[in-house]
Formats: structure tokens, C-alpha cells, sequence
């Protein structure tokens, strides 16, 4: 069985070591040129050189040099782990269909940033699904979905090594599928059940203080590092925060109730303590705290600053 890899992350590693564990012939890995990869691509060259797989570079796979790639390898089947939308010359290439993945219990969850939307939404469980690819965005027919866990302390990064453990286990699963029918075609999804989740924008990723705890909690977790970290408005300062945790209030319960959110408690280089909705909690901020921000005693709803300062996220 000959197949086709196309992505540039770790995930697309994880897959094609399970699919030479199946002893899967792999013909080839596809990836972008460098200045197109998405942020946080793994080296999926070295990858290939280390063993002895074929190593491509095509930023646009459904251009006449990319489709003249592909069908020159004559394969089964494309494994798609690629950030743009496939065209119909791709789904005519393999002899059996390409194959792509969604990190959410489809038809559940479609759409996008689905890590992203799953700790934001304080989801517990989710699967990685594979599904056989169609013209649609994650309509196609379930062939198989390894579930995993999402605790409350896990961090995105958290989670995408568990999606690339699930991808290794499921990968090499569906490979003993196809080796043994290759006909296999799985299951139909129930499109009445579907949602899509929508492009998470800057503002989403924007904390205030009249947020609760828990949800800072999470949107923190959600966008930490590796990514760009979510961000705290402070007049021209755009601050990056990396972790939050709830601090223990030395106060009761009414003396809490009578801060206003947004109300800081305390500072020290890389922290600040502040007054949210429903309690205290410590921002950890990526670099030093701006001195200005230090002789503070709030820090307002970010709309403020947006407005005043004219500012622009990105």
C-alpha cells in the first residue's frame, strides 16, 4: 500500500511513524517552502532524509506542478494534514481517497482553531477523527476516532501532544484497516448533528477583567507558548500572558465583593495580581511588566484602550 503524506507539523511525523511501523509504503512527504508554514512547523525534510523518503516542497498542491507531483507516485492513498483546501485534481490522484483529520468528535465540532475552541469551552473529552475527505470542510465519512482526555490544567501544547499520540495509535489502526479491504469506506456522518466552530479572531484572545477566573484560566491555557500567548491591554501596552492561576484572596468573601474587577493587588517583575470578576488571580506575563503599568492601581476593560489609543491587535 503506497501513500502520499502532505503537512508540515509534528502531527504529520507522528502519522507517517505509524504508517512505517505498518510497514506502509510511504512514496513521499509534502510540505510548504518555509516562508509558508503555518507557525510552530516541524523539520518534515530531515524527517525524510532520515528515512529515506522523498521530500517535496509545493506551496500550492493543486497548482499543475503540484497535481504533476502527486500522480507521478501513483499512490493508494493521501494523508492531508495540509492548512489549505484541497482542489478536486487532489481527490482524482489516489487509486483509493485522501484521508484527513479533525481533533473534535465529528460531526461535532467542526470548523476552526478546534484545540483552541476546546479548552476555551471547558470541553473534557474529545477524538481525533479520521475521515475519508469529500468537497466539503470535515463532512466526509468517519473511517475511525480515538478519543482523548482535555483535564482542567491542560495547555494547548498539552493537547497537541495528545493529539499526536492519538494520531500515531489511529493512523497505524486504520492502516491494518486498509491493508486488510482496501475498499473501506467507514461510516456516514449525521450532518443534522453539525456544528462549526468560527476563526478565532484577536479579540478573542484579548483578556478583561470582568471575565471570571475560569474563563481566563482557560483562554490562557488555550494560546499559551508555543503560540503567541493571549493578550492584556494596558493603555499603548499589549502584554502577553503565558499563565494564570487563582491566587488565595487574604480577605472574605465581602470584602472581596467590594473590589472592582480590574483592581490590582499587587505586581512584582513578571506577575501581576488583579481583581476579576469572581476573585484574584495572578497573570504570569511573558517579559518584563512596563514600568508605567507598575505604578498602577487598575487596569481597565480593554475597550477602553482600544479606543483611546486606537490600537490594533493582531
Amino acid at each position: 500500500m503506497k501513500s502520499i503524506m502532505l503537512g508540515n507539523s509534528d502531527f504529520t511525523i507522528h502519522c507517517t511513524k505509524a504508517l512505517l511501523d505498518s510497514g506502509s509504503d510511504v512514496c513521499a512527504m509534502i510540505s510548504m517552502p518555509e516562508n509558508c508554514r503555518p507557525d510552530n512547523s516541524a523539520d518534515i525534510a530531515l524527517f525524510g532524509r532520515n528515512n529515506a523518503i522523498p521530500y517535496h516542497e509545493l506551496e500550492d498542491v493543486n497548482s499543475p506542478e503540484g497535481l504533476a507531483v502527486l500522480s507521478s507516485y501513483s499512490p493508494d492513498f493521501i494523508y492531508c494534514e495540509w492548512p489549505k483546501i484541497l482542489g478536486e485534481g487532489v481527490f482524482d490522484i489516489p487509486k483509493g481517497y485522501c484521508i484527513g483529520t479533525h481533533p473534535t468528535d465529528l460531526p461535532y465540532n467542526r470548523g476552526r482553531h478546534p484545540l483552541h475552541w476546546c479548552i476555551c469551552l471547558g470541553i473534557s473529552t474529545t477524538s481525533l477523527s479520521f475521515f475519508k475527505m469529500d468537497r466539503g470542510v470535515d463532512t466526509g465519512d468517519i473511517l475511525l476516532q480515538i478519543p482523548f482526555s482535555i483535564t482542567p490544567d491542560d495547555s494547548i501544547a498539552d493537547l497537541n501532544n495528545k493529539m499526536n499520540i492519538a494520531a500515531y495509535e489511529g493512523t497505524k489502526e486504520l492502516c491494518k484497516k486498509l491493508i486488510a479491504n482496501a475498499a473501506y469506506v467507514g461510516a456516514k456522518q449525521n450532518h443534522s448533528l453539525a456544528n462549526y466552530w468560527r476563526k478565532r479572531t484577536p479579540h478573542d484572545v484579548t483578556i478583561d477583567p470582568r471575565m471570571s477566573s475560569d474563563f481566563i484560566k482557560r483562554a490562557v491555557r488555550s494560546y499559551t507558548l508555543p503560540y503567541s500567548c493571549v493578550n492584556l491591554i494596558y493603555e499603548k501596552h499589549i502584554i502577553k500572558i503565558v499563565r494564570a492561576k487563582l491566587a488565595k484572596a487574604k480577605m472574605s468573601s465581602e470584602q472581596l465583593q467590594r473590589i472592582e474587577p480590574g483592581k490590582i493587588i499587587s505586581i512584582d517583575q513578571h506577575t501581576i495580581r488583579v481583581k476579576v470578576d469572581d476573585g484574584i488571580i495572578d497573570l504570569e506575563c511573558l517579559g518584563r511588566i512596563p514600568e508605567e503599568l507598575q505604578r498602577a492601581r487598575y487596569i481597565h476593560p480593554p475597550t477602553m484602550y482600544i479606543s483611546r489609543h486606537n490600537l490594533e491587535l493582531a
